[in-house]
């Protein structure tokens, strides 16, 4: 581990959501295919050295909380789906950084570009 905790980090890759986003209300009537990436900055050393689940942040409660923010509600932006994952996060974690990226095919623009991504950090 680092001498700098916030050096420390663990990150969840493509994470696939199903959320209701979209700025028109035929975009939030289904849900569209989203992916995310996570990431949190953490002091890992108590971890590390004991070897400890117990010291250790659980991953898949990480997932759950990302699943279930994305879930919980409709979205009109992806800035604000990747803020509240970022700030539930925090709050459920002992984080001292977040990271979250999320991207998705923008329906009215889909013929011109791959993805639309949004990276928002929070602390």
């Amino acid at each position: 581990m680092s001498s700098n905790p916030t050096q420390d980090r663990i990150t969840l890759f493509g994470i696939k959501l199903q959320p209701r986003i979209g700025v028109t209300p035929g975009e939030r009537r289904l849900p569209q295919p989203c992916q995310a990436d996570l990431t949190v900055w953490a002091d890992f050393e108590a971890a590390a050295t004991t070897d400890s689940l117990d010291r250790a942040i659980d991953y898949s409660r990480m997932l759950s909380v990302v699943l279930e923010t994305a879930h919980s509600r409709e979205y009109n932006l992806l800035e604000t789906l990747a803020y509240r994952i970022a700030k539930d996060v925090l709050q459920a974690f002992p984080a001292e950084r977040v990271g979250v990226r999320v991207r998705k095919r923008p329906a009215p623009l889909a013929d011109k570009v791959d993805y639309i991504e949004v990276e928002v950090f929070e602390s």
